[in-house]
């Protein structure tokens, strides 16, 4: 009988002392996982990828971050802020095919021109533009839901004249146009020149009430835009030595009061 008791407690003991060992190992296993999980929320684990275990050449991949490559030119070329435009008229410095007011927006620094629905907008004055230029502009949006927003445009066509509302690339001398579709949530970039067509999605439903900023590189052919420093296209968009007279066009409409405002646009040579 002392012998059974005895072997009894030996081999309680035995699993009390397995049961520590595992808790141990369990504790042990948790402080790694959480060491590792707060290195990765500081920054301070290494950007690698591991791929399949059988393909040597795989493993270790280097995750590499985009760069916001856009560089604005050093010589400004036109420049407008509105700063000195009555309000209540057309900015000075521009034109369009249909009307145009400069107001003060609450808490919005300077001021801005409010765009017309169905309105293109060039700059009021011929110039050559170089072989490589920039152009920065901002919008603001006002809307209860940025769908509330029509599509509208940027891009550039062969002459200055707005006779004609631009709403694409092949219409009214049209050469390249940047479309934005709040409702959709798309970039549509479209090319007259070099038949380029294609389809982004970006994510519009944020931008409701908010300040988009669009920046343009130019480089002979070439035509880079980043929205809010995403880029959206870099890809041939003309023919050699075309003439590039840049347009805005407003949106073909606006529901629910909303309304979009242009400003601080500056156009400099690279």
């Amino acid at each position: 009988m002392k012998i059974i008791i005895g072997c009894g407690l030996l081999l309680l003991s035995h699993v009390s002392t397995q049961a520590q060992v595992w808790k141990k190992m369990q504790r042990t296993l948790e402080d790694k996982a959480n060491k590792k999980i707060e290195e990765v929320l500081d920054g301070k684990s290494s950007k690698t990828v591991n791929q399949s275990a059988g393909d040597p050449s795989a493993q270790n991949v280097p995750v590499v971050d985009e760069v916001y490559a856009f560089t604005p030119g050093s010589a400004v070329i036109f420049e407008s802020d509105f700063k000195t435009d009555a309000s209540g008229r057309m900015a000075k410095k521009w034109k369009s095919s249909g009307s145009g007011s400069i107001v003060s927006i609450p808490d919005i620094p300077g001021k801005w021109l409010a765009l017309s629905e169905k309105s293109t907008y060039k700059i009021d004055s011929l110039f050559n533009t170089p072989g490589a230029f920039t152009i920065e502009f901002d919008l603001i949006t006002r809307s209860a839901e940025a769908a509330d927003i029509g599509s509208m445009s940027f891009g550039f066509a062969r002459d200055n004249s707005v006779k004609n509302h631009l709403t694409d690339a092949y219409n009214g001398n049209a050469i390249a146009n940047i479309q934005l579709h709040f409702h959709n949530r798309e970039v549509t970039s479209s090319s007259s020149d070099t038949k380029v067509f294609n389809n982004l999605k970006y994510p519009f439903a944020n931008y409701a009430n908010a300040l988009i900023h669009v920046a343009i590189e130019v480089e002979g052919e070439n035509m880079s835009v980043y929205i809010n420093k995403s880029k959206v296209l870099d890809t041939k968009m003309f023919k050699t030595n075309v003439p590039k007279f840049f347009y805005l066009t407003a949106p073909f409409s606006y529901d629910q009061q909303s309304k979009v405002y242009f400003g601080n646009f500056v156009m400099a040579q690279k």
